[in-house]
């Protein structure tokens, strides 16, 4: 997972590039062009690392269940495969069974987004049998609970203002206010949700 990790963490330096052309542009081209853009693209981003960490991590620590290397939990038990999936088991040598199984997960998960506090709880019961996980994730991050929840949510529904909406205003017909600040605070808190979460389940 540590690997998952790192990537999560390349994905995050790279919102924060972002920042920096944006700075760099407001700064040095004279243009009455805004550049705000450039910040909603970072929400978008951020909160897309995380869906991958999260995704990335599921399929990581099923796999090890499945290999043996990690106790199983309910939901993982309790969960169907396809008939295809089950012959390429059955009879798998070379790829080994591991592989087709990581592909079915990957195939079963992929349609699933990892952005919402619920969701994520729940494609966290795959691999880890904590029944208090925004609790426990929270109490890392070093704020209550319902915070953790409540910030979170208002982010990704900022992102999807931006990713389906285009992050217009109906009433006014123009784009919503996002500052440099907003997005510092959103990259902050979704890096260190992130870096809690795999710390809680490696």
């Amino acid at each position: 997972m540590y690997s998952s990790l790192a990537a999560y963490r390349n994905n995050i330096a790279s919102v924060r590039e972002l920042a920096t052309l944006h700075d760099y542009l407001c700064t040095n081209l004279k243009s009455p062009m805004t550049f705000d853009d450039l910040l909603r693209f970072q929400i978008v981003y951020t909160v897309s690392a995380l869906d991958k960490l999260i995704h990335d991590i599921i399929r990581i620590g099923m796999v090890q269940i499945f290999i043996g290397t990690r106790p199983a939990t309910s939901k993982y038990l309790a969960e169907r495969i396809s008939m295809s999936a089950y012959v390429n088991l059955s009879s798998a040598t070379i790829p080994p069974k591991e592989y087709y199984f990581e592909q079915e997960i990957i195939s079963k998960l992929g349609i699933v987004a990892y952005q919402s506090p619920d969701n994520i709880a729940d494609g966290l019961s795959y691999i880890w049998d904590e029944k208090h996980k925004w609790q426990k994730i929270a109490a890392a991050m070093a704020i209550k609970e319902e915070q953790a929840r409540t910030q979170l949510k208002l982010i990704v529904d900022r992102r999807n203002k931006i990713a389906h909406e285009a992050d217009v205003d109906i009433t006014s017909g123009g784009k919503f206010a996002i500052s440099k600040s907003d997005c510092e605070s959103t990259v902050l808190f979704i890096e260190k949700c992130g870096e809690e979460i795999v710390k809680l389940v490696v």
